[in-house]
This record gives C-alpha cells, sequence and structure tokens, in this order.
C-alpha cells in the first residue's frame, strides 16, 4: 500500500499548469484583484465544504470522496484550458469545480495512510510514511514544473498546459478504485460537529496555526513566487512566454526537489526540541527576504529564498500532521484534518482579495509585508494558547 499512496501523490501533483497559473490569468488580462477574487472564492467554497464533506468521506467512504474529488480535478484543467481574456464566469467555473475537488480531497488520504499504520501497529511511522508520500508529491510537482516549462517554450500556449494536467487526474480517479474497500474507514454512520471537534483538548492552538501559518505560506508559494519571478525576468528582459517559461519550470522544479528532500528529513527534525517554533522564525525572515526581492526586482535572490521557503515547509508540513493526529479521535480523522484545511482555506479566501488589490495599487512587495505582520501576529498567539498534548505512548 505504501506505494501507492506515493503513486497517488505522483498524480496529485502532475499538474502542469500550476507554476504558471498567475501568469496565465494576467497574460489573459484579468487584474490581480480580479485574480484574487477567483482564487479567494475558490478557497472560500473550499472552506465552506470540506468539514462536512470530509464527515461525508468518514460516513460513506474515503476511497470514494477521494476518486470523486480526480473527476472535479480533470474537469476544472479542462474549462481553464478553454479559457479566454474577459472571461471571468468561465474562470469562477472553473475555480469552483477545483475547489470542490479540494473539499473531496483535503484530509481523506491523510486519513487513510493513519488507518492504514493503525492496522499494522505501525502508528509511530507516520511522520516518516508522510513525510515519504510528500517527497513524491514534491518530486512529482518539480517534474511537472519543469516539464511544464519545456512544453511552454516550444508551444507558447498556456491551454496546452492544462489539457497535459487532466490527464493525469483522469489516472488518479482509476488509482483510488483500485485501493482496497476496508480504508473507506469504519463508516458507523456516526455524525459529528464542529465545535465537539474543536472542544478536544489540544485542537484550538493548532487550528490557529493553521489559520496563521499554513495559509500565509501557501499564499507565497502557490500565488505571488510567480509575479516576483516575473518581475526578475522582466527586468533581465526576458520574457516569460519564451526563456522566462525555463527559468520559472527550472527554478520549481529546483525548488520542489529541495522541498521534497525536507519532507524526508522531516523524521529527523522531529526528534529536534522546538522544531516547528524555529521553523516558524526562519519563514518570516525568509518572507521578509522575499518581499526585499520583489521590490528590487532580483531575480536570483528570489529564486533561492523561493528554494529555502519550499525546504522549510516541507520539513515542517508531516511534524504539523503527526501533532496533529496526536490530539484528534481516529474515527473522525478525516474531518478532523478537514477542519484543519478549513481553517487555512478561510484564511486564505478572506486575504487573496486583499493581497490582489494590494498588488494592483502599491506592488507585490508590499503582499508580503502583510505576509509577515500576520506572521508575526500569529506566531506568538500560538504559543500562547498552546497547551502540552497527551504524550505518545511507546510504539506510537
Amino acid at each position: 500500500m505504501i506505494s501507492r499512496f506515493c503513486l497517488y501523490s505522483v498524480l496529485k501533483n502532475l499538474r502542469f499548469a500550476d507554476p504558471f497559473l498567475v501568469l496565465f490569468l494576467l497574460h489573459s488580462g484579468y487584474s490581480f484583484v480580479t485574480i484574487g477574487s477567483a482564487l479567494g472564492a475558490q478557497h472560500l467554497v473550499v472552506g465552506v465544504l470540506e468539514f462536512p464533506l470530509g464527515m461525508a468521506a468518514d460516513r460513506w467512504g474515503r476511497r470514494r470522496s477521494l476518486a470523486l474529488c480526480f473527476l472535479f480535478y480533470a474537469a476544472s484543467a479542462v474549462t481553464m484550458a478553454r479559457l479566454g481574456p474577459g472571461q471571468s464566469g468561465v474562470l469562477f467555473v472553473a475555480v469552483v469545480l477545483y475547489a470542490l475537488a479540494e473539499a473531496l480531497r483535503t484530509g481523506s488520504h491523510k486519513a487513510i495512510i493513519l488507518d492504514y499504520l493503525d492496522s499494522r501497529n505501525e502508528i509511530g511511522r507516520a511522520t516518516r510514511v508522510i513525510g515519504l508520500a510528500r517527497a513524491f508529491s514534491k518530486t512529482a510537482a518539480a517534474v511537472s514544473a519543469l516539464g511544464g516549462g519545456l512544453f511552454l517554450f516550444y508551444s507558447r500556449d498556456y491551454s496546452l498546459l492544462f489539457w497535459l494536467s487532466a490527464a493525469p487526474a483522469l489516472a488518479g480517479f482509476l488509482l483510488m478504485l483500485s485501493y482496497p474497500r476496508w480504508l473507506d474507514g469504519e463508516r458507523t454512520g456516526r455524525t459529528w460537529n464542529a465545535s465537539a471537534l474543536v472542544a478536544r483538548p489540544g485542537l484550538k492552538p493548532l487550528l490557529l496555526e493553521s489559520a496563521a501559518f499554513e495559509s500565509q505560506v501557501k499564499m507565497i508559494l502557490k500565488y505571488y513566487v510567480q509575479p516576483v519571478l516575473q518581475q526578475g525576468l522582466s527586468a533581465l528582459g526576458i520574457p516569460v512566454l519564451g526563456l522566462g517559461a525555463i527559468w520559472i519550470g527550472s527554478a520549481e522544479f529546483a525548488s520542489n526537489l529541495v522541498g521534497a528532500t525536507g519532507a524526508l528529513l522531516s523524521g529527523r527534525a522531529e526528534r529536534v526540541p522546538g522544531a516547528r517554533r524555529w521553523i516558524y522564525l526562519a519563514v518570516m525572515v525568509t518572507a521578509a527576504g522575499m518581499g526585499l526581492a520583489a521590490r528590487n526586482r532580483e531575480l536570483i535572490t528570489g529564486i533561492v529564498l523561493f528554494m529555502i521557503l519550499t525546504g522549510l515547509q516541507n520539513v515542517r508540513r508531516p511534524l504539523f500532521v503527526s501533532a496533529f493526529n496526536e490530539v484528534m479521535d481516529k474515527p473522525q480523522r478525516a474531518a478532523s484534518l478537514s477542519l484543519e484545511s478549513m481553517a487555512r482555506t478561510l484564511a486564505i479566501s478572506a486575504l487573496l482579495p486583499v493581497t490582489g488589490f494590494i498588488a494592483d495599487r502599491y506592488g507585490v512587495a508590499p503582499v508580503f509585508w502583510l505576509i509577515c505582520a500576520v506572521l508575526f501576529a500569529g506566531g506568538p498567539l500560538t504559543w500562547l494558547f498552546s497547551r502540552p498534548g497527551p504524550p505518545r505512548k511507546p510504539g506510537r
């Protein structure tokens, strides 16, 4: 099963268009405000639906939910491939389809992995196995980024990247159907509510941490690195639809390989006291550096900081999931992880229109100052409300 978990991670991340999504929308004539509003709406839909869909996955089957999510990914990619200038309605349809896929996916596969390890009495390997799967995710993202850059360089056609992204999504649908039925979960028919989940000791600080930290890092890596690289390329007179595509694809390739290495090192980092907090502080410094790189239009500095930020996040994420696993109830794993993702996505949906307005009016650099401010405010709050979780049992 571990090999199938890794294959899932590969197929989920063969998204050739992702490293160029914001650049594609800017090239099509959409403003940062429109892009931020569309992507904010996407995250809002995810935030609203992922907890009830996480409960549905726990009740009716996680494997089935993941199979359906891949179909929505494919539909979203096809819709984006057909998007033209001035078609804001089509753009919103595409992001809603993507949001439905994300809402179905979040938490479910990690819950499957944790259930599998529980069934073998190997839950103590959770950080290492999730780190391994994440390493495959980042390696696949690296390959797709480099491949996307090469395809864009030769074709000069953004839409081709979306068509290419639909094929792995369909393969992911078939993969999920091959998973054993017992990995659908207990499917007891019990119902859950968010307040009962949040009331579990130690959960609230982790939800706050997700909203304050995970959301900001995701906004940088997914939406604002691309404009920073574009500005750096523009300063050197390199067009994106040309040699710039190779630059961006190569930067994403290298960054994701660093991320894969970071994920593999998460098992070692778990033994370092206070590792999550140290990484939090390092991310704040790196984000501030990216703001300076954006202001000064420094391409190489931006790429190096992008790689550092990706590495830090991928060391930290398996540690966070492992800590989250210690305070949630086993039958509610998909719902609990969906609740964590909901905290993150709602924070992103609230901030993206704001950052879009700032980027349109003042440039990209001030967006990083805002993100640093959120990180600076969120860190002390997270640590203030943290309480020691239950001690990990031997062998768990």
